[in-house]
């Protein structure tokens, strides 16, 4: 009898260890943050942080954005496939979570969207945008 219970115990104990190897692992987590994915796939030209300077000079900074569009509405655009009116912008779709993550970093680059005693904040947030440089002659 006892033979048998732990027989039955040790069976019992296999195939519950064995069903949790069974089970697939969870999916991964999406695991790029907003700034890893702007340096990846827009710091090819853009300026993607508060002070750098982008590698294509008619590309305006990532922290200027949000005087030109409002971000949220960014979302629909990434969401079509991200293009403007010039031919160096390449034409490209996000996922979901890649723009979910984008703009949430483009937010967060907007000094105005939050209340701020920090003066150099405040001023970047009312200062007018830079002129754009000018285009080479043809």
């Amino acid at each position: 009898m006892i033979r048998t219970n732990v027989t039955v115990c040790l069976f019992a104990a296999g195939l519950a260890l064995s069903a949790c190897k069974s089970v697939p692992p969870p999916p991964q987590t999406w695991k790029y943050s907003g700034h890893e994915l702007v340096e990846r796939k827009c710091g090819g030209c853009h300026a993607v942080d508060m002070s750098d300077i982008g590698p294509n000079p008619d590309s305006p900074p990532l922290r200027d954005l949000f005087k030109r569009y409002p971000i949220d509405g960014l979302d629909e655009a990434f969401t079509k496939g991200l293009s403007v009116g010039h031919y160096d912008m390449p034409r490209f779709t996000l996922a979901p979570e890649e723009r979910a993550e984008i703009l949430s970093y483009l937010k967060s680059l907007n000094p105005c969207a939050k209340p701020s005693s920090d003066d150099i904040a405040m001023r970047r947030c009312f200062a007018p945008l830079p002129d754009a440089p000018a285009s080479p002659a043809q």
